[in-house]
């Protein structure tokens, strides 16, 4: 699911060559490092749909100081975007990290426009932009939303 959701959502932003022949092992390689050893706070939940996984959302409470617990991931089956999984899980990880209090902050690449403007529906604020390195090697300029009030975001 990660890897067909990257294929659709970052077409445009990571190297079409990379996306082709690197990133079901380079995804694969991510989990197979999450699941083995889990950052202190990480939890993955899963919408489903009939029993199938349709969406994702991994999250690391306490991840920062300032920006509160971190949105990792947030994705959902390529067919199902825009039917409302998304917020449901961004919503569902905003009340897992409520109980610690403050916010919760993620990263978006620049150049993904449908994922900022759900980000900007959700009230997500954009606080900083950053040049960073995608996993393909290129330059690939990051976002970082934050919602201040995790409880707020959960009530919707």
């Amino acid at each position: 699911m990660h890897a067909a959701s990257w294929r659709v959502a970052y077409r445009d932003i990571l190297d079409p060559r990379w996306l082709a022949e690197e990133l079901d092992a380079d995804r694969l390689a991510t989990w197979d490092r999450r699941m083995a050893a889990p950052e202190p706070g990480q939890s993955v939940l899963i919408a489903q749909r009939d029993g199938a996984a349709i969406g994702f959302v991994c999250l690391i409470a306490g991840a920062d100081p300032r920006w509160g617990g971190l949105v990792d991931n947030l994705h959902v089956l390529p067919d199902l975007k825009g039917g409302g999984v998304g917020s449901l899980l961004l919503r569902a990880a905003a009340a897992h990290m409520a109980a610690d209090g403050g916010g919760l902050h993620l990263f978006c690449y620049t150049a993904n426009h449908p994922a900022r403007g759900f980000y900007d529906r959700m009230g997500g604020q954009v606080v900083e932009a950053l040049e960073k390195t995608g996993p393909d090697g290129l330059p690939a300029p990051e976002l970082r939303y934050f919602w201040a009030d995790a409880a707020a975001l959960a009530a919707g």
